[in-house]
């Protein structure tokens, strides 16, 4: 459990300290201490490049999206599908 009492699950969407951009747990150790994370789109609502192993539980952050961002995004993705 990292110091702001969040505990990562495999499936979420996190941001790293240290590291830019946003990224996808693919994985988290049996004692919760690691995760294995990956390079995650919020545009294009996928995976991106290799997998980066074993990190501190503690350095990840739940991603929270702004309402602006949000709508900001949502607006992108509309446009570029048409």
């Amino acid at each position: 459990m990292s110091i702001e009492g969040f505990t990562p699950q495999k499936g979420q969407v996190v941001t790293a300290q240290g590291r830019t951009g946003t990224f996808k747990i693919v994985d988290v150790s049996a004692d919760g201490k690691t995760a294995d994370i990956q390079p995650f789109s919020l545009s294009k609502q996928m995976v991106l490049g290799a997998v980066i192993k074993r990190i501190p539980s503690s350095t990840l952050l739940h991603f929270k999206e702004n309402p602006s961002q949000a709508a900001a995004r949502i607006v992108r993705e509309t446009t570029e599908n048409r």
